[in-house]
């Protein structure tokens, strides 16, 4: 029998032994009680290659055809297809 879903996962987190509880907490100290020397803050660093740091520098897309087509919007000239439009819908729709 299942759960009601008010009560999801009570029957699981019921079925725990308290022994078990125990364990779990003893071998999972806490942070706080570990002395502050012996902590150690590790930190993660990476070098982007050159060929990297050039590509990433290029513009993925035509500034001036953004801005074309923002003034285009912004002045109500912009020309919209409804055909278009619905086509891309029924693109998206397939994909759910």
């Amino acid at each position: 029998m299942t759960d009601p879903i008010s009560g999801v996962g009570a029957k699981a987190l019921s079925a725990i032994k308290p022994e078990q509880k125990k364990d779990e907490e003893l071998r999972s100290p806490d942070v706080e009680s570990q002395d502050a020397p012996a902590a150690r803050q590790m930190s993660d660093e990476v070098q982007l290659s050159d060929e990297t740091v050039v590509e990433l520098s290029r513009a993925g897309f035509d500034e001036a055809k953004v801005a074309q087509i923002k003034q285009a919007l912004a002045d109500g000239n912009y020309p919209l297809d409804p055909k278009r439009i619905a086509e891309g819908f029924t693109e998206i729709e397939k994909l759910l």
